[in-house]
């Protein structure tokens, strides 16, 4: 019984290690930089460097957030935009669902600060 219950543990810790051990799903790894970053600081440096590129998701079309889908174009053309990579219209998971919900916040919030610099 002692041998069992070894054996069971033995496995529950090596399948255990094992599984944490792996690296994240490429679309996943992509997005993963968003958990710890700070939009505000983040387009402050931008707007120090005259970097006003707004920040867009690839969702069946360029959705800037924080800009009227009406303005889009002419934002795109004055300041230009940068996709977030790993944002898609197709959802892999619920660790990417929250991932990407967690970049389009940060996008707005950027987005929002930069907006303000963008002169059309």
């Amino acid at each position: 019984m002692k041998g069992i219950l070894l054996t069971m543990s033995l496995f529950s810790f090596l399948f255990g290690c094992n599984a944490s051990s792996e690296a994240p799903e490429p679309h996943i790894a992509a997005l993963m930089w968003v958990e710890t970053a700070d939009p505000e600081q983040d387009a402050r440096q931008a707007i120090e460097s005259n970097d006003l590129r707004l920040l867009g998701l690839a969702i069946r079309s360029i959705s800037i957030p924080g800009i009227d889908q009406a303005d889009n174009e002419k934002y795109q053309q004055a300041c230009g935009v940068r996709l977030i990579e790993g944002v898609s219209d197709v959802v892999r998971g619920d660790e990417h669902l929250r991932l990407m919900q967690k970049a389009r916040r940060y996008a707005l919030e950027y987005n929002t600060l930069i907006k303000s610099e963008c002169k059309l």
